[in-house]
C-alpha cells in the first residue's frame, strides 16, 4: 500500500492549488490530502484570529492524529514553516518532510530572519515582490496586492499559464497571518531530526530566490536536494515533473 502524502500550502494560498499535483499523485495510488491551514481557503476564520502555529495547522494536527500509519508531508514556501513545526510534534506521524521551494529554518531564526536579510533585500529577482506584499494596518498580517496581476505573476507564476494564474488570483486570501513569519521552532534531533527530509529547489523562483534556499540548506543541513527549473509555482507549471518527483520520496 502507498503512502498517504499531505500538501500543505503557503502564504494566501489554499489547498486547492495542489489539484494538478494531487491528482496525478492520486493516479500513482497515494492517498492525497491537502487541507487549508487556518484562514485560508473554505476556513472561515480571519488572519487576525490565528493565536499561534499550534492553531494555524490544526488542520494538519488533525489529520497526523487520525492517521493509521506514518505519512508524507510536503509544505510549499511559507509552508515550509508548518512543516518544521509538525515534524517537532508529530515525528512519529511523519515518514518524510519535502520542502517545495519553503522555508527550512534553524531553532534560532524566523521566516522574517531570511526576509529582512540584505542578501533577500538585495537580490535583484525579488524586486518587484516588496510593490505587491506589506503588513497590514493591524500589524496582524501580510497583505498581497493580487489586483497588480502582472507584478504578482512575475513574482509567484513567473511560467505559469494565463489560464492558471487566474485560477490563482481569483483563491487566494487577501491577507496571510503573521504568525508563521515570526515563528521559531526548537527542534531537537530526535523528533524533527529524526525525520528523513527532501529540500526541492526551483531554480527561477522570484519570491524564495535560489540563493536563499540554498542558505536554508546550509542552516538545516541533511536534506536530500532534488532541483527544477521552475518559478516559485512548480504545482502549476509542472504539475507532471513534481508529481514524479514527489511520488518517488513516497514509494
Amino acid at each position: 500500500m502507498k503512502q498517504t502524502i499531505v500538501l500543505i500550502h503557503g502564504s494566501w494560498h489554499w489547498g486547492g492549488c495542489f489539484q494538478k499535483v494531487a491528482t496525478l499523485l492520486a493516479a500513482q495510488g497515494h492517498a492525497v490530502l491537502c487541507p487549508d491551514l487556518k484562514s485560508h481557503g473554505f476556513d472561515p476564520a480571519r488572519y487576525d484570529q490565528v493565536a499561534d502555529m499550534t492553531d494555524y495547522t490544526a488542520a494538519v494536527a488533525a489529520l497526523l492524529d487520525n492517521a493509521a500509519e506514518p505519512v508524507v508531508l510536503l509544505g510549499h514556501s511559507m509552508g515550509g514553516v508548518a512543516l518544521t513545526h509538525l515534524g517537532e510534534q508529530y515525528p512519529d506521524k511523519i515518514s518524510r518532510l519535502i520542502y517545495l521551494t519553503a522555508f527550512m529554518t534553524p531553532p534560532d531564526k524566523s521566516a522574517n530572519d531570511y526576509l529582512i536579510s540584505d542578501d533577500y533585500r538585495n537580490d535583484y529577482s525579488v524586486a518587484s515582490l516588496f510593490e505587491i506584499v506589506g503588513p497590514s494596518a493591524d500589524g496582524k498580517g501580510v497583505v498581497l496586492n493580487v489586483d497588480a496581476i502582472s507584478t504578482v505573476r512575475s513574482s509567484f507564476y513567473g511560467d505559469c499559464s494565463d489560464r492558471d494564474v487566474a485560477v490563482a488570483a481569483a483563491n487566494v486570501v487577501p491577507t496571510n497571518t503573521a504568525a508563521p513569519y515570526h515563528a521559531r521552532t526548537a527542534t531537537t534531533p530526535d523528533r524533527f531530526g529524526s525525520i528523513p527530509r527532501v529540500f526541492i529547489e526551483c531554480t527561477q523562483d522570484c519570491a524564495l530566490p535560489i540563493g536563499q534556499q540554498r542558505r536554508m540548506q546550509a542552516d538545516v543541513p541533511g536534506a536530500k536536494v532534488v532541483t527544477m527549473d521552475t518559478s516559485h509555482s512548480p504545482f502549476f507549471s509542472q504539475p507532471e515533473r513534481l508529481a514524479e518527483i514527489i511520488g518517488a520520496q513516497a514509494d
